[in-house]
């Protein structure tokens, strides 16, 4: 029997505790901080993670053998690799592998020298040269173009302009304004490239990829794909529009590229890999896989849709991972849909309250194949209380899409507290074509 620590506080820690739960050869299973979700689930410890020392402390002291490592920051900070030189056996890359995630620029240029298909793109660090990148992209490119701070921002740092003025509005805010601090002192100035969004989520040992079902994320905080960016809003997998001629597609010009192109630049990379991808002139005979980003560890809300359907032990897979074997894993998935809604405070993502007392969590956790992963949530005095932008995920299982997101919405009308704010379209661009 072993002992396992999750590090994170969001939902997505709270689905990877989740599914830790039905494994056979787990003893404990702890997370730092985690929520009051989570509290249910694991014992918890307020321990900040950038509190390296203290949480190796807490490793000791609890006989943990295994780390999981949930959120992008303690990776690109290189909270791996403080572990592995401890001989602390961790899942999560190391800091020179989330380069992929941390610098949009690195992966680009890590896309461009191994042929995994992106879109046309510039790098600008200061205002002139970026604008006169914005001209010469609108010129080529008068569909519109993105603008990307090369840093961490939470999934907050893409702006996509229809126009000239917002484009240099936004490198402006970036390089100057510093609105997303130090991610911003390089711009990356792409293409916009028109089609349809997927995530691909796959474990990597670096010698085999094996890809998870695929799925739709919603980060527009508004129906119809509106206002800001948000860190996901709501998700649904698998995808019904992605037939296998485009699952193929995906597998051999983009997972296999990743894979020869981590082991040519000798990154070595052991853990999770998300493929951001749009696809373009999708359902037609010249429909085609781009890479928008990628990241480095599980997608949020992304992995409160996948996980439910996965049939296999998660910690056989992660170790497995670890222990580079993958070829031996034989991924099984249930054979339902998965739809997560995501109920946020008032105001996110810009500045929201927090502190509402929630109510119907018992109802609503009490319907048929519904799961509730908390994101910002805190317990007490025998109650839950809002504690972040994004603070709930109302994940449902049924047998077609459809009901799918019918039970998740109806799940989603017996919660409520002081400003709950949802999208109402979760979903519905995968019925079009169901």
């Amino acid at each position: 029997m072993v002992n396992v620590l999750v590090l994170g506080s969001g939902g997505r820690e709270h689905a990877i505790v989740w599914k830790l739960r039905e494994s056979k050869v787990i003893n404990n299973i702890y997370c730092i901080p985690g929520n009051a979700g989570i509290l249910e689930l694991a014992k918890t410890e307020q321990i900040k993670l950038t509190d390296v020392n203290r949480i190796y402390q807490f490793i000791l002291s609890k006989n943990i053998n295994l780390v999981i490592i949930g959120p992008e920051q303690p990776l690109v900070e290189g909270f791996s690799d403080y572990l592995i030189n401890r001989k602390i056996k961790v899942f999560g890359v190391t800091k020179k592998q989330s380069q992929l995630e941390g610098s949009k620029i690195f992966a680009k240029e890590f896309m461009v020298r191994h042929g995994i298909p992106t879109s046309e793109y510039r790098i600008a660090d200061d205002i002139s040269k970026a604008k006169f990148y914005v001209e010469e992209m609108f010129k080529n490119s008068p569909k519109g173009i993105v603008i990307k701070a090369d840093g961490l921002a939470s999934g907050k740092g893409v702006i996509v302009c229809d126009n000239e003025k917002d484009a240099i509005e936004a490198i402006i805010d970036m390089i100057k304004n510093k609105t997303f601090g130090s991610a911003g002192e390089k711009v990356l100035i792409e293409k916009k490239i028109d089609g349809t969004e997927i995530s691909v989520i796959a474990f990597c040992d670096g010698e085999t990829i094996i890809p998870l079902k695929h799925s739709q994320d919603h980060k527009r905080v508004y129906d119809n794909d509106m206002g800001l960016n948000t860190g996901g809003m709501g998700a649904f997998a698998p995808v019904p529009f992605v037939s296998e001629m485009l699952e193929k597609k995906i597998y051999e010009q983009i997972m296999k590229r990743f894979l020869s192109g981590i082991q040519n630049d000798s990154l070595g990379y052991n853990g999770i890999i998300y493929f951001g991808l749009m696809i373009e002139n999708l359902g037609q005979n010249n429909e085609q896989p781009y890479v928008l980003e990628f990241n480095c560890r599980f997608g949020d809300p992304e992995t409160q849709v996948i996980l439910p359907l996965v049939e296999n032990d998660l910690y056989e897979i992660v170790s497995a991972t670890l222990e580079k074997s993958l070829y031996k894993v034989n991924l099984k998935f249930k054979d339902k849909f998965a739809v997560c809604v995501v109920l946020a405070s008032k105001g996110y993502p810009k500045e929201y309250e927090t502190g509402k007392i929630i109510y119907g969590l018992e109802e609503a956790k009490s319907m048929n194949d519904v799961i509730i992963f908390h994101s910002g949530t805190k317990f007490i005095d025998n109650n839950f209380y809002t504690s972040g932008g994004r603070v709930l995920a109302v994940t449902s299982l049924a047998n077609s899409l459809g009901e799918a997101i019918k039970k998740s919405y109806l799940a989603v009308e017996k919660i409520d507290f002081e400003g709950k704010h949802f999208r109402k379209d979760i979903g519905k661009k995968g019925l079009i074509t169901n």
